[in-house]
């Protein structure tokens, strides 16, 4: 799932604040390992191919959409998920805010509850030797568990031509049994290709750690 995903990590919230302005059309495509959405696989441990478009307006306002293969005994009977998002990103005295809403779609599940909405805040700011992202998401009725709220911390720090990110983020549920999941992650780009490579484990009982390799592109 996509934003804050509306980066493959919460990290890359932080390249589109700053790069809001700079483009009006953009898309992206990406391959992984493994689609790990809050430390929990949505994929069933195989891999993904992913991709989206989004507009960015000079004024801050952006929207996008944005799509994953997906296990379909996972949802219920869908094979796809599809994002739709919008929002408006800007900087106050020096500190990147994103505000914005997603709709995550299931075309084909057997379950309504799974296309569900959700409203996210994100704070941002790069202090040179480490950029720092914290953000807190809020859903009505999320995948049918009722009220949630999901809080994530990322710090990336730049090595020579990688940036190393840790992620920390915690979900908590009405009805379904909260849990945190945190990750840590090095990335890059060569020869115009997004490469990353990331551990991510969650303190679910009886879940596996799982490491994930994406390649993407952006054009």
């Amino acid at each position: 799932m996509k934003m804050n995903k509306l980066a493959m990590a919460c990290g890359a919230a932080l390249l589109g604040a700053a790069t809001v302005a700079q483009a009006e059309f953009s898309g992206n495509v990406a391959l992984t390992s493994d689609y790990v959405f809050r430390g929990v696989t949505q994929t069933d441990g195989e891999m993904a191919i992913q991709g989206g478009f989004d507009y960015n307006h000079d004024s801050g306002f952006y929207a996008g959409v944005w799509g994953s293969n997906v296990d379909d005994a996972t949802f219920s009977g869908a094979s796809l998920e599809l994002d739709a998002y919008i929002g408006y990103a800007t900087e106050v005295a020096g500190i990147g805010v994103d505000v914005n809403a997603l709709r995550y779609m299931y075309p084909g599940t057997t379950v309504s509850a799974n296309n569900t909405n959700e409203f996210s805040l994100g704070l941002s700011k790069d202090f040179g030797a480490a950029a720092v992202f914290a953000g807190i998401a809020y859903s009505p009725d999320f995948f049918g568990a009722g009220d949630s709220t999901y809080a994530s911390l990322v710090v990336d720090v730049p090595v020579g031509p990688a940036t190393l990110s840790a992620i920390y983020n915690s979900s908590d549920f009405d009805t379904a049994t909260d849990y945190k999941d945190w990750s840590l992650g090095v990335s890059g780009e060569v020869e115009g290709f997004g490469l990353a490579l990331t551990y991510t484990d969650t303190d679910i009982t009886g879940a596996d750690e799982r490491f994930a390799f994406t390649v993407s592109r952006s054009f």
